[in-house]
């Protein structure tokens, strides 16, 4: 049976210790870190829900605080009027100028947020207080007035009173203005206007919403409700989502207040939380990554030699043992056992250091993986001390092998630019011929070894080995 030699490998020695995690290794980190990151997300997700479901509370209550709010300030105007049009209807018949001008400006020194009151005697606009400022509404009349007529005109119909605007005024400016119809013996008789700051009015009953960090937008002119004009903050606001609609009923139709929390703490804390969540991920599985590859890395050093790479007495005797409970069980199989023991070693450790004597292991360990075929036990067995273990083996071309082994370990090595090189001393044991155990092989091959140096010494003096390749310990 002809040997398939691999070409023996560069004279470098091989690198041991390193922490290599495998497939398996990142699979199970990565795992780790997707186990982590979903519970995480879980709870984020469950914890997000929660503040939203939190700040929609929130929202209503604060959105029923501004709607109260704002229909007290409201009403606190509204209510101005109703005494004044009660005695308008009683003395319609008998109105003084002095005296009407007298009440309206005794309202309007008690009155918040109102620039001007106004009677209408049918259509026309006849008493204004103050009269500073509003002298060109003195004199108007509706009809004449295309941006108002459609609203006295539905006030006089209805009987109803109604806020509109905020509207341009024709003195200058604009304002929210609640009419008052008046009706004597259910006919109309004229209107009691009440023109209010709508700024004041407004900035007033939002201020407290805002200053806690509430996004606030007001529509519905006119009383329009959602098909009304935005006539107080940003319209975009009624398209967000995390927008919260709150109706505010006025007379004559509503008001929609729409209402966003504009502080970013809470989504802030989120997605700290998901940062979190992240590093611990990957803190997570990089310490499993760790542990693993340490594992994997001691479980290596229990099993292979640390300097060479090799499988180490244990590995060895466990291929072996394995082979010869097959040989057992099948005797027509073979197995070939080479002890190796390396000549002029010790010398290279004593004249050039560990270093280099380490280097003629790794180098020699390289060698005869590098002789033998891939399914072959290359191993070191201790010290200086090598076992190469085949199955199906010729006896005719075991001394081709082990010229064939003892050619590359004899190459030369170098270290700190010192050259040197070592002999090989090889013996070999057939099993079954041999015996069938370990035991009985190593012996037998140790013996022919022994032989085998003593003839390549020719008698003259060398390495002071121990007889006993069993008992030898390893470096």
């Amino acid at each position: 049976m002809a040997f398939a030699f691999q070409k023996p490998s560069h004279d470098r020695p091989r690198e041991s210790g390193a922490l290599r995690p495998g497939f398996l290794h990142l699979a199970i980190a990565a795992a780790i870190g997707v186990t982590v990151i979903i519970a995480g997300t879980l709870v984020i997700g469950m914890q997000s829900r929660q503040i939203k479901a939190s700040r929609q509370l929130d929202l209503l209550a604060s959105g029923a605080s501004l709607q109260a709010r704002l229909s007290r300030e409201l009403n606190s105007v509204l209510y101005l009027t109703s005494g004044m049009s009660s005695y308008l209807a009683v003395r319609h018949d008998s109105l003084e100028q002095a005296e009407v001008e007298a009440i309206l400006a005794r309202l309007h020194s008690g009155a918040r947020h109102v620039r001007n009151f106004a009677v209408a005697v049918g259509y026309r606009l006849t008493y204004v207080y103050p009269y500073k400022g509003n002298e060109k509404a003195i004199g108007l009349y509706y009809p004449d007035v295309p941006a108002q007529w459609p609203d006295v005109k539905r006030a006089a119909e209805s009987g109803q009173p109604v806020l509109i605007g905020p509207i341009p005024l024709v003195q200058g400016g604009s304002g929210l203005i609640y009419r008052v119809p008046i009706f004597i013996e259910d006919r109309y008789w004229g209107l009691l206007s009440s023109v209010i700051d709508a700024k004041s009015l407004l900035g007033s009953a939002v201020a407290e919403s805002a200053a806690s960090g509430l996004a606030i937008a007001i529509r519905g002119k006119n009383g329009a409700g959602m098909a009304g004009d935005v006539f107080w903050g940003d319209a975009a606001l009624f398209n967000h989502p995390d927008t919260q609609l709150v109706d505010v009923e006025v007379p004559g139709g509503k008001w929609v207040i729409a209402l966003r929390q504009t502080e970013t703490r809470s989504a802030y804390e989120l997605w700290l939380l998901h940062g979190l969540v992240w590093l611990l991920a990957l803190t997570l599985a990089w310490s499993a990554l760790l542990v693993l590859a340490q594992r994997a890395q001691l479980a290596r050093l229990a099993l292979f030699d640390p300097l060479t790479g090799l499988p180490n007495r244990l590995l060895v005797q466990d291929r072996i043992d394995r082979a010869m409970s097959a040989l057992r069980r099948d005797s027509s199989r073979s197995c070939l056992l080479l002890f190796i023991d390396l000549d002029g070693f010790k010398s290279i450790n004593d004249r050039l250091g560990h270093k280099a004597g380490d280097t003629a292991l790794q180098h020699t360990a390289q060698r005869i993986t590098g002789a033998v075929r891939e399914s072959d036990t290359v191993g070191r067995w201790g010290g200086d001390e090598f076992i190469v273990f085949m199955e199906n083996v010729e006896p005719s071309k075991v001394d081709e092998l082990q010229e064939k082994i003892r050619q590359v370990v004899e190459l030369p090595s170098s270290h700190d630019q010192e050259r040197f090189s070592v002999g090989a001393s090889i013996g070999a044991a057939f099993a079954p011929a041999d015996g069938n155990s370990l035991e009985a092989l190593v012996r037998a091959a140790d013996s022919r070894m022994y032989c085998d140096k003593s003839s390549r010494r020719g008698g003259e003096e060398g390495d002071e080995e121990t007889p006993s390749a069993a008992s030898a310990e390893d470096r």
